[in-house]
């Protein structure tokens, strides 16, 4: 009786000719895995620099490289669709203090527990970076100028109460914040990007000059002025919005607010009356 090999071998005879090949193919193999091995440590090598180029190394959220190409692809955006696009200037105060008083470790430690807070609050669609030092950014699309101004005094009040412990020191720390939003009638007479953050951190230095610890919103207005478009930020003719005195109760805020208007109601007349004389 034929045992199996001779019972294969007339089967496996025509094949005979592919067995050199096999044994070639089989560096080709291991040449193609040392390849993908090769390509997997190349494609981590080059998501670890992308990190370092746009991912702040301190806080690891974006830096202000990132926040620049994300403030245009939003901006874009949002001048196709119509839809406003909101940012939040976020400003520590008298943060040099706390490193002149407990060291830089601590005060990069903070900034660090400050970046994770704002973190907590935002939204996965919005944009949040460094913008540098102890300076954050917001971006947030699709967010109307009301809609900022809550998030804003949100944010203000989230690390207003937060206390940032380090063994045995224990620090609080106040923000002051500006806003500003792009409405879609706005998008016909900014251009640039960047001058949504820049009204945002005019508004901030506005709450800096009164006081800190504050929010402020600025929008934009324009006017025509010959062919061109001419910018004329809110605060150069309007009373900007403020959230004032914030310790007393809400109708004594109303009531506050009226005299203001009532008391400040010459110069913004005047104000108004040279801006109207400048179009002319």
């Amino acid at each position: 009786m034929k045992n199996t090999r001779e019972l294969i071998a007339p089967t496996a005879e025509p094949y005979r000719f592919f067995n050199p090949l096999v044994e070639i193919s089989e560096p080709v193999i291991e040449k193609n895995r040392e390849l993908i091995t090769e390509n997997l440590n190349l494609r981590s090598e080059i998501e670890r620099l992308e990190n370092i180029n746009f991912i702040d190394g301190m806080t690891g959220i974006y830096n202000k490289r990132s926040l620049k190409t994300r403030l245009g692809e939003e901006f874009a955006k949002a001048r196709r669709y119509g839809s406003p696009l909101s940012s939040i200037f976020i400003d520590l105060d008298d943060f040099k203090s706390i490193n002149d008083t407990y060291g830089h470790i601590i005060g990069d430690k903070l900034l660090k527990e400050v970046a994770s807070v704002l973190e907590g609050l935002c939204r996965s669609e919005d944009v949040l970076a460094r913008f540098g030092g102890d300076e954050f950014v917001v971006l947030m699309s699709d967010t109307c100028a009301s809609e900022a101004l809550i998030f804003a005094e949100r944010i203000r009040k989230k690390v207003a109460d937060h206390i940032f412990s380090y063994e045995n020191i224990k620090i609080s720390v106040s923000a002051s914040l500006g806003a500003s939003t792009l409405n879609q009638n706005d998008f016909q007479h900014v251009s640039d990007p960047e001058e949504l953050i820049c009204m945002a951190d005019k508004a901030m230095y506005r709450v800096k000059q009164n006081g800190k610890n504050n929010t402020c919103h600025l929008p934009f207005a324009f006017t025509s002025s010959g062919a061109k478009g001419k910018n004329l930020p809110v605060q150069e003719n309007l009373l900007p919005y403020f959230k004032t005195c914030p310790d007393l109760c809400p109708p004594t805020q109303i009531i506050y607010k009226i005299f203001y208007f009532i008391f400040n109601w010459n110069n913004l007349r005047n104000i108004s009356i040279k801006n109207t004389e400048e179009l002319k």
